[in-house]
């Protein structure tokens, strides 16, 4: 089952690039494909800044490397908010601002207690060795 979701995800993940750009080119383009290929950029670019800070070279304080990242973060999620055309005017800014980092310090908090956890099962091995 594991191998069949993982299977599913990875055709999304090759199929929606796909799908969008048929749909650009053989003229199904509108206001919603433009939106998902802005996000779907967007996403390619997180991915991309988290590869960027992962090879960074240079010992980066822990705080200092996680506020380079939400800033990064925060930039490329108002570019594409101002390519969609939700950025009208400055009043417009906070309320993409305020989820967008809401769901960043989500995920962070995730992320870190997935590797507590992983980190408990192998000293957990470790101790029965």
């Amino acid at each position: 089952m594991k191998k069949a979701v993982m299977n599913a995800i990875i055709g999304m993940g090759f199929g929606f690039p796909i799908t969008l750009l048929c749909m650009t080119v053989f003229g199904g383009y509108n206001a919603v494909v433009k939106e998902f290929l802005v996000w779907m950029v967007a996403s390619a670019l997180y991915g991309l800044l988290a590869t960027v800070m992962d090879s960074i070279k240079i010992e980066l304080p822990m705080p200092v490397s996680f506020g380079i990242h939400l800033f990064g973060c925060v930039a490329i999620t108002m570019g594409a908010a101002l390519a969609n055309g939700y950025i009208c005017a400055i009043t417009d800014i906070l309320p993409i601002l305020i989820p967008t980092v809401v769901i960043y310090f989500a995920i962070c908090g995730i992320c870190f207690w997935l590797m507590k956890k992983n980190e408990k099962e192998i000293n957990k091995a470790l101790e029965n060795r």
